[in-house]
């Protein structure tokens, strides 16, 4: 009777049939808890990425229009040296940035993806010229690469930043 109830005489001994069962078992959910994990990692470094991009934009604008307090106004090429520098972090790769900046008087220039050179007014003071003190706009995107390839990212990471100019 007891035997009936309880099993087998010897607690946590298996019965011959049941021997590798655990191993099936783990490798039918290893897949699925793998993709899990290395999903999350990636949605957290595209995460960090987008942060540290809208950080950024923000600060190469809000630096490029303060009064210089020594020296001259900043230039447009050292806008996008300063965005593409504050927004390096884990998983992306500056130079992989397209950077635009738009100046109050219509000064633009940018630097495209995979280049460090750039294109248009580059050494055109921002800010310098503005009659009213007029916006700044700093854009940065990127196309994220995923640190696993079998777990897909969003298509493309984007960030702009519009600051007032200080001083004419």
């Amino acid at each position: 009777m007891i035997r009936a109830v309880f099993g087998d005489c010897c607690p946590g001994r298996r019965r011959r049939d049941e021997a590798g069962a655990s191993a099936v078992e783990f490798a039918l959910v290893l897949p699925i808890f793998l993709v899990v994990v290395f999903g999350c990692i990636n949605y957290g470094v595209v995460f960090a990425q987008q942060i540290s991009m809208n950080a950024g934009a923000r600060d190469a604008a809000r630096a490029s229009v303060v009064q210089p307090l020594g020296g001259s106004a900043v230039t447009c090429a050292a806008v996008i040296t300063q965005a593409r520098d504050a927004s390096a972090t884990i998983g992306l790769a500056t130079t992989r940035l397209r950077v635009n900046v738009t100046g109050p008087t219509g000064t633009t220039c940018g630097s495209a993806s995979g280049s460090t050179s750039v294109t248009g007014s580059g050494a055109a003071k921002v800010c310098t010229g503005s009659s009213d003190g007029g916006q700044l706009v700093v854009s940065l995107s990127v196309t994220p690469q995923a640190l696993v390839p079998l777990v897909p990212v969003p298509g493309s990471l984007s960030s702009t930043a519009r600051f007032q100019c200080e001083y004419s």
